[in-house]
């Protein structure tokens, strides 16, 4: 009986350790900012009704990628993965070998203390991100991400001009700065594509570029 008691509260407290030991100073110079980089893979874009299947993250600390930070986890699903396998590539079998979603929530709060969060086109994660918190602990911390899509969209829009169709994709962005192509759709590759755009994108906003700056052109 008193199992089942104490298990919101011991979990609702993973929350509020985040939220008290979690602090950044967003007027800290983004090139010495230390940064955890996430994809997740999913069975579709609706964090409501549709769940993470993968996730792949990598750190970033003093200008450069820790290639031993690199995780990657596969995440049970309470549901198929259904038509998702065509772009993920992960089917049912593998999925049920992975990790519990909570276990997985557990590993990014202690990942994400003190760190910024990066994604490319965040929002994703973001919904994800917080609706999993808001399932499984009853409460969402409340998280902010850079985005390496928005920050690229920032930059074009400055140079004026349309912006064309598909220019913002991963690949694409990749390819404008001459960086090497990765695996589209494997969580941890995304994640590491995203990790070498953001350091490109830093070398071109010079060395007095603020986190405040980054989230904003983030919005």
């Amino acid at each position: 009986m008193w199992n089942w008691l104490r298990k919101p509260v011991a979990v609702h407290q993973r929350v509020l350790d985040f939220e008290n030991e979690h602090s950044l100073d967003k007027q800290s110079l983004a090139s010495t900012a230390h940064y955890v980089v996430l994809d997740f893979e999913t069975t579709g874009l609706d964090a409501k009704k549709h769940h993470i299947v993968s996730a792949g993250w990598v750190k970033i600390s003093a200008g450069r990628i820790h290639l031993n930070s690199a995780q990657y986890r596969l995440v049970k699903s309470p549901a198929s993965v259904g038509q998702s396998a065509v772009i993920h590539g992960l089917h049912n079998n593998e999925v049920q070998q992975g990790i519990e979603l909570e276990e997985l929530l557990s590993l990014l709060l202690q990942e994400l203390k003190g760190a910024v969060l990066v994604s490319h086109h965040s929002a994703l994660e973001l919904n994800f991100l917080k609706q999993s918190c808001q399932n499984c602990f009853g409460r969402s911390p409340a998280f902010k991400a850079v985005d390496t899509l928005k920050l690229e969209l920032y930059k074009m829009q400055l140079k004026g001009g349309p912006v064309a169709q598909n220019s913002l994709s991963l690949p694409a962005c990749l390819a404008r700065y001459q960086l090497p192509e990765v695996t589209e759709h494997h969580a941890l590759s995304d994640a590491f594509g995203c990790a070498q755009l953001l350091l490109a994108q830093l070398k071109t906003r010079g060395t007095s570029c603020t986190l405040a700056e980054l989230f904003q052109q983030s919005r």
